[in-house]
């Protein structure tokens, strides 16, 4: 009989190879401050690529199965490697120590700081004298506060004279350097001289974050304000730049901090609701399939609306395999499915795995396709649909809060010990709210402000109804843990104890109890030398 785990790797091909492809990134994130020469990594790919040739080849002589497996891993630890050098590469920009005329696209909106203006921009030239310099670099400018510098829209181009210094770190506690180029960020700089040089640009991505800004608009001419609509922006634009410090708090206290990320939740309540809506067009159950179908473009069209953020985007391309895989009537992994998504998204930014972002979103998704079924199953179905939405509900939250908590406790070194209970109203709240936000947003195309004031109070008090809830929850005792923080040694241990548990448990291994006492004291160690 083959061995489980040997069978889920089989089924799950891109699980393994993604893994590698991770580790890949990793050692050479870690060492790109010794070695900057990815041609070594192309060059050990190629040679890889022929031994795995020669062992298809010569299979009389290899352990076939062991040997190509074995060098495969060793050909995309290679190939993330690779990747994420030539990133860095990307990253590395020496900037004259002097000033010099600049001209760069803004490439998001303006963000207001106590002393000044952040604008991200895309560099595209400067000026040495009378020669013009072609540049592809992004940088931080800050501007005074103007009220010319606040109607600055994405897209626009801005000339600028000044000095562009590479980024430093203020605090030893975070690595602010390290942040800005994982989002290949190479300078800052603060100058009054600038001025706008011409009209709006026409790309894609300026289209997309133009689009968002009207519709940021739109919820502000609906009557939506204050703290309602810098929620409702992050729920449905993904916007969360209006947020304030004590909205921030108030989702991360109570640990529903994920509803504001524009993620698979959000994606899955709209391809919920279109593939309902359209089953008054195309009724019966042999037909959901086609309405998953013309679903999928308008999923598209939205996150190109919401301005192509990241987190849409792997959400968006993870249900679009899913659903194309389901044209083609094949068994459907959907953890290989994600694999597939995050391996896709590493090929093409590899710095994409420091995203704490990222991080979370995978590893809730993952524990969520993993643990659920099994959680659900642990009792027996319950006979009323009510007692079976809601056990339903709490697998699913207890299922995903055990993938992110060892990152919550690393990055913010803190955990609600009530985010079980506050998610069991929250996520079906946040379903209306999206779900009514549907329209909501269509009717920004219509010329019928009765009917835009009318959602806009609805879906404003709904976010109030919301916010007003989690700020009771929070005043409860013991509501916020915040005394208790894990290094990346102990986040691996604790991944370490979590897989073998529920590997032992499924499977009845007695082996795996080898592995959970290695967890435990990997742990330990590294507590011992964090102390």
């Amino acid at each position: 009989m083959e061995h489980p785990l040997l069978r889920f790797l089989e089924t799950h091909p891109f699980v393994r190879l993604t893994v590698p492809l991770m580790a890949g990134i990793v050692v050479a994130d870690v060492g790109d401050g010794f070695c900057h020469i990815p041609y070594i990594y192309v060059l050990s790919a190629l040679i890889l690529v022929g031994a795995l040739m020669g062992v298809a080849h010569w299979r009389h002589s290899w352990d076939r199965r062991a040997g190509f497996g074995a060098l495969s891993l060793l050909f995309f630890f290679m190939v993330g490697g690779a990747c994420c050098s030539f990133h860095w590469r990307k990253v590395q920009v020496s900037w004259p120590s002097g000033p010099l005329v600049y001209e760069g696209r803004l490439t998001d909106g303006v963000t207001s700081k106590p002393r000044s203006y952040l604008c991200p921009l895309r560099l595209t030239a400067c000026w040495e004298g009378d020669t013009c310099r072609p540049l592809d670099a992004n940088v931080l400018l800050y501007l005074p506060k103007e009220s010319a510098v606040s109607a600055l829209k994405v897209g626009q181009t801005v000339r600028f004279y000044g000095t562009v210094k590479p980024p430093a770190n203020f605090t030893p506690e975070f690595d602010y350097v390290r942040y800005l180029l994982h989002r290949h960020v190479t300078g800052t700089l603060y100058t009054r001289h600038w001025q706008v040089a011409d009209t709006l640009s026409v790309g894609w991505k300026a289209r997309a974050l133009q689009e968002r800004d009207r519709l940021l608009a739109y919820y502000r001419q609906a009557g939506v304000a204050g703290d309602e609509r810098a929620v409702l922006s992050a729920l449905t634009l993904g916007y969360k730049k209006e947020l304030g410090e004590e909205v921030r708090e108030l989702y991360n206290v109570s640990g529903a901090s994920h509803v504001l990320a524009l993620s698979g939740l959000h994606i899955g309540i709209l391809c919920t609701v279109l593939t309902f809506s359209f089953s008054f067009i195309l009724p019966g159950g042999r037909r959901l399939l086609w309405r998953k179908l013309l679903a999928l473009p308008l999923v598209w069209a939205f996150v190109f609306m919401v301005g192509l953020p990241v987190s849409a985007i792997r959400a968006a391309v993870m249900f679009s395999l899913l659903i194309v895989g389901s044209c083609f009537t094949r068994v459907g992994f959907p953890l290989n499915t994600l694999a597939l998504t995050a391996f896709g998204m590493l090929l093409y930014n590899p710095f994409y795995l420091f995203d704490v972002g990222f991080q979370m979103s995978f590893a809730a998704v993952a524990s969520l396709l993993l643990l659920s079924s099994w959680l659900n199953g642990l009792i027996p179905r319950p006979r009323y649909a009510v007692v079976r939405y809601f056990w339903g509900l709490t697998t699913v939250s207890l299922a995903a809060q055990v993938g992110v908590i060892p990152l919550i406790l690393f990055y913010f070194s803190r955990f609600s010990p009530y985010a079980l209970v506050v998610n069991l109203w929250v996520v079906p709240l946040t379903f209306v709210i999206v779900s009514l936000s549907i329209p909501f947003l269509l009717l920004s195309f219509l010329p019928l402000p009765a009917w835009q004031a009318a959602m806009g109070w609805l879906v404003s008090h709904l976010v109030a109804l919301m916010n007003g809830g989690l700020s009771l929850c929070n005043r409860l005792p013991g509501a916020d843990v915040d005394s208790f923080s894990l290094s990346m040694g102990e986040v691996v241990s604790l991944y370490l104890l979590l897989f073998f548990l529920f590997y032992g448990w499924m499977h009845r291994c007695r082996k795996a109890v080898i592995g959970v006492l290695a967890s435990i004291s990997l742990g330990l160690i590294c507590r011992l030398f964090a102390s």
